[in-house]
């Protein structure tokens, strides 16, 4: 090729990359004319907190700018990431960096802008799992770190199926699976998300960690059925969760008002049952969970009591015709006037102590029950008060805070421990794939194979040398002639 060729290409590459930039820039300024009012507000208007690198390939790309010049509306990007979103990685599979539709898509959405109602739509869509988990992308991406909890946390255990990696041979993930790694991780797929205010991340997994447990504590009670039907009795007397802003999460005593299995909007069946309690101590009425919803103290211990009380009556033998009691006191009466004295003094005496310390230890229990409840005599006792229950049911802030930072520490110590499984060179960090662990593991297996190899030849070369006969020692008379004749060859060449 000439020289004026190559000037030609090289200044069609410029051109592009200057129609690409200029249809960003366009693209930007027409969202940021849009109406402001019921607009998700953004933290950069102009690179979207997205890597340099990314961008830069995006903006570059045709399907982008076939975006930008056929899409100018949000019911027209639902509809392209309905029909063409297959995975949700930022690159495709193949050796040349490309953009993958989605990224291209979600860039498009934020140059378009979305509004509060919008994002509802996508969070909630039912034809496609790409259209909602590309809505948590762009709060990721944009919104206010301090509102994207508010967004994300209906989702985080939703069941949905969803391919994130473009490998088919990778499983599928859920997309609450897929929420929950976009609020504790940084990196995403080899590219890195925008770093969380230290503060809001912390409270963000505080927050998962209080979920983790009610999520925990719901699927108990499906298991129970027990517990799931003293649940649905209108009436019954709970504990349930509540907090708001002035107040932080703690178990209140409730009563179970309606037991709420259909969506009041939508008419679908619920998976879980959600229960409207009612609050005696504040008067307020709220909408909880399986999960926030707990059995109280009381009836915890009455029920318990209960089934102790049917395990007995089912281990003893039967006694309706009063024969078993008969049968061994007849049996005693024999062994005390059949056997000799000092059998008779001995078993009487055993008896007699077993009743004795039988009759203590009943009267230690009775005190035990006066000390802890303030009454010897009586069942019935109140239900432990909302501090005491937050306390020793509900685990404080303070404390999830500590697991946190535990967690924290225990990754970074991770971490830390896997750099001799890094790449040992630049240039081979640039040739291996996110698989480059497996690679080289591979390659010092081979070269492993190759030492092994060798061996042999190594092994023969020494048996050979061992199999030579050494040199023959010379005596002292031959010694002494070889002397006399340097001497005398000396002598005649000096």
């Amino acid at each position: 090729m000439s020289r004026s060729a190559l000037w030609r290409q090289e200044a069609g590459v410029k051109d592009r990359e200057r129609h690409a930039s200029g249809v960003l820039e366009n693209a930007v300024d027409e969202g940021r004319q849009r109406p402001q009012k019921g607009l998700i507000a953004l933290t950069r208007d102009d690179t979207f907190n997205f890597n340099p690198m990314l961008l830069q390939n995006i903006s570059k790309s045709p399907y982008f700018l076939k975006c930008c010049s056929n899409i100018h509306d949000w019911n027209s990007l639902v509809d392209e990431i309905y029909y063409e979103c297959k995975h949700m990685e930022p690159w495709t599979q193949g050796h040349v960096k490309t953009p993958s539709t989605a990224f291209c898509l979600l860039l498009r959405l934020f140059t378009l802008r979305c509004s509060e109602k919008q994002m509802t739509l996508m969070l909630n869509h039912v034809d496609s799992p790409y259209i909602r988990c590309i809505g948590f992308l762009y709060l990721r991406y944009g919104a206010n770190p301090a509102d994207v909890w508010k967004w994300c946390y209906p989702f985080l255990y939703d069941e949905e199926p969803l391919r994130v990696s473009s490998k088919m041979s990778q499983k599928e993930t859920t997309v609450g699976e897929y929420v929950r790694s976009l609020l504790t991780d940084m990196e995403y797929c080899g590219t890195l998300l925008p770093r969380l205010p230290v503060a809001v991340e912390r409270d963000i997994k505080v927050k998962l960690m209080q979920a983790e447990k009610i999520e925990e504590r719901a699927l108990k009670h499906l298991q129970d059925k027990r517990n799931m039907s003293f649940f649905e009795r209108m009436g019954s007397k709970i504990q349930a969760l509540y907090g708001d802003e002035d107040n932080p999460v703690t178990w209140y005593e409730a009563i179970v008002d309606r037991v709420v299995r259909t969506d009041d909007e939508t008419g679908e069946k619920l998976a879980r049952p959600k229960f409207l309690v009612t609050f005696p101590e504040y008067g307020n009425t709220e909408m909880v969970s399986l999960g926030q919803i707990d059995m109280t103290q009381q009836t915890r211990t009455t029920t318990s009591k209960g089934e102790r009380r049917n395990q007995t009556n089912n281990t003893r033998p039967d006694n309706s015709d009063c024969t078993w009691n008969r049968d061994r006191c007849d049996e005693r009466h024999k062994r005390g006037h059949d056997g000799d004295q000092s059998n008779n003094r001995g078993y009487g005496r055993n008896f007699n102590e077993d009743d004795r310390r039988h009759d203590l230890k009943r009267a230690r229990h009775d005190d035990s029950n006066h000390d802890r409840y303030g009454n010897s005599h009586s069942r019935d006792y109140d239900a432990p008060t909302a501090s005491s229950a937050s306390t020793s049911r509900y685990e404080n802030e303070k404390d999830l805070m500590e697991e946190v930072l535990k967690r924290e520490r225990d990754k970074s110590a991770a971490k830390g421990k896997a750099y001799a499984s890094r790449p040992a060179t630049f240039k081979e960090s640039l040739s291996t794939s996110s698989h480059g662990v497996h690679h080289r593991h591979v390659h010092n297996t081979i070269l492993d194979a190759d030492q092994q190899k060798a061996k042999p030849l190594l092994n023969r070369k020494q048996d050979q040398s061992k199999g030579k006969t050494e040199p023959k020692q010379k005596t002292a008379e031959e010694l002494g002639a070889i002397a006399v004749k340097k001497r005398q060859l000396l002598a005649r060449y000096g």
